[in-house]
């Protein structure tokens, strides 16, 4: 793939990753790269565990509003 080509994707999706909850990105790359560090059943519990705690966020709750209401969130990182 050429350089140019390449940037554009890597452009793409890095402004779909922008687009998400702030808080869901953070605890994605948290588990990402703390889970890489684990064995594999004690990763899965460490991102069950931070899925549960984004459930409890306003941003969640903008989330599925926004989804239901068929528009783009407003995310607060909160």
């Amino acid at each position: 793939m050429a350089k140019a080509a390449l940037t554009e994707r890597a452009d793409a999706i890095a402004g779909r990753i922008a687009e998400r909850g702030p808080i869901a990105v953070q605890y994605a790359k948290e588990a990402v790269s703390r889970g890489a560090e684990m064995p594999l059943e004690q990763g899965l519990r460490y991102e069950t565990d931070l899925t549960m705690i984004l459930q409890t966020t306003e941003d969640r709750a903008e989330g599925v509003r926004a989804f239901l209401e068929k528009r783009q969130p407003k995310f607060k990182g909160k």
